[in-house]
């Protein structure tokens, strides 16, 4: 009698296992499936966009040019952001010191401060993660949103100012050991009312 409850109990534990097993197993199953399906090509809900669009298909729609071979494709243009605003003027790169011991030391220049540009992103959230990564890092950063033209909203990570050359050159070394190749930039300070 108390082996048959053994055994009873013993098949209700690996009974519950069991269905553990497959609700899990099914779980995974629909989290890939709507993964797959909401953030198809890196954008969110794309599929599920497409899936309700009124938008024809490229195969039906007839003003379209069928498209072309490799060849004959226009290059696309390249796209720079640099976006030097009135009072800036961009720095050439400083040329290597063959004696390190002879430090150049440049003249301090009266109503110029000097800044270095690590990027500029289209999306504030691209920006806070660079700012963040130079913070941790030990640099101090911030961000300024400017508006372009037709270019749209820019947020630019910018570290500075700085009064001497010397310091701008020391931080740009420490971005570029971070892989970071930053703009150096003269900038003219707004007179004092």
């Amino acid at each position: 009698m108390a082996k048959a409850r053994r055994a009873s109990a013993s098949r209700k534990k690996s009974r519950g296992w069991l269905w553990l097993v497959i609700g899990l197993a099914l779980g995974a199953g629909v989290m890939y499936g709507v993964q797959h399906f909401v953030y198809k090509d890196g954008k969110p809900f794309a599929s599920l966009a497409k899936l309700f669009s009124t938008e024809k298909k490229p195969a039906e729609r007839k003003d379209e040019r069928p498209p072309q071979p490799e060849g004959e494709r226009a290059a696309k243009p390249k796209l720079d952001f640099y976006t030097i605003l009135p009072g800036e003027t961009l720095l050439p790169e400083p040329k290597p010191d063959k004696d390190r011991k002879a430090a150049r030391v440049e003249p301090v220049e009266k109503g110029v401060s000097y800044m270095l540009q690590a990027a500029a992103y289209a999306h504030l959230e691209d920006a806070d993660r660079l700012k963040a990564r130079l913070a941790l890092n030990g640099l101090e950063a911030h961000i300024e949103k400017i508006t372009a033209g037709d270019k749209g909203t820019h947020y630019r990570v910018r570290l500075g100012p700085y009064s001497r050359l010397e310091d701008l050159d020391a931080t740009n070394g420490r971005l570029a050991q971070l892989g970071i190749k930053a703009m150096r930039l003269k900038v003219q300070k707004p007179p004092r009312p």
